[in-house]
């Protein structure tokens, strides 16, 4: 019999904690408005999670880099003549069609983050199915993740995201540079993963659109936008909406070369 409920009234942590401590095997299933995801555990331990239904798909390897088409297919036709029980992510690293360590790397981070964004849910339905397992020909972690890390993640994340959306209400906005950095910007020291961001900035693309170029999350985007905003040295605004009818809405002005080479010279010489 299925256990189902309201995250609202049970919250997602609890209940992962409860998945944990019950050595728990099965699927849960969560709807919220329009939104969807599915998260299977071993014994306790989360081995995938997925927001769309495409992300249950072995196609997933593909998008993430993990392996060409070709690799795929071939991993595919070799689970289908192997041996009942086995996966496809067994198939793939005994065939040494892609590393263990970096399908591990790589659904580890893609799972976690499909996860944490589910902790900022007020309310959804759930439904956990008692030994439901993936299909085999899932994309499966290598090593299932203990809920421990992502329970206390995600809650760290919803206490800070509390702040950033004080600032930063919506993915959809864009962020530009200011003319005239604060002084606070004086301090500033980019860290790598910041660089990335700072080169992104165009004064046209969204912070969802800047995390899909980048490839990091939306909350890593939102984070460390929030930072250069405290540090003065960049703003944030609603996209326009283009217009119907009418003429033509002009473009958002380019970020100047001048000003972004002034900034960055500043920071460097900071």
């Amino acid at each position: 019999m299925a256990l189902v409920g309201n995250i609202r009234d049970f919250g997602l942590s609890d209940f992962l904690y409860l998945v944990d401590r019950g050595y728990k095997t099965g699927g849960l299933h969560l709807t919220h408005e329009q939104e969807m995801a599915l998260l299977f555990f071993d014994k306790g331990k989360l081995v995938m999670a997925a927001r769309k239904p495409e992300d249950q798909q072995a196609d997933l390897l593909v998008r993430l880099g993990i392996m060409s088409a070709d690799q795929l297919e071939q991993a595919r036709q070799r689970l289908a003549t192997s041996d009942n029980g086995m996966t496809l992510t067994q198939v793939i690293v005994d065939g040494q069609l892609a590393s263990k360590d970096q399908l591990q790397s790589v659904l580890q981070g893609f799972t976690e983050e499909s996860v944490y964004g589910l902790f900022g849910w007020p309310e959804g339905e759930f439904r956990f199915e008692q030994n439901q397992r993936p299909p085999a020909d899932a994309p499966l972690i290598p090593t299932p993740i203990s809920v421990d890390h992502l329970i206390m993640e995600g809650v760290r994340r919803i206490d800070e995201w509390g702040r950033i959306k004080d600032r930063i209400p919506s993915t959809d906005m864009i962020v530009r540079f200011l003319e005239q950095p604060g002084e606070k910007a004086k301090g500033v020291k980019l860290a790598p993963e910041e660089w990335r961001i700072f080169a992104r900035i165009n004064g046209k693309d969204s912070l969802a659109e800047i995390a899909q170029k980048t490839g990091l999350s939306e909350f890593d985007v939102c984070r460390i936008v929030y930072g250069f905003l405290t540090a003065g040295l960049v703003e944030v605004q609603k996209k326009p909406r283009p217009l119907s009818r009418g003429p033509q809405a002009p473009d958002q002005p380019r970020v100047k070369k001048s000003l972004v080479t002034r900034i960055i010279n500043r920071i460097k010489g900071m």
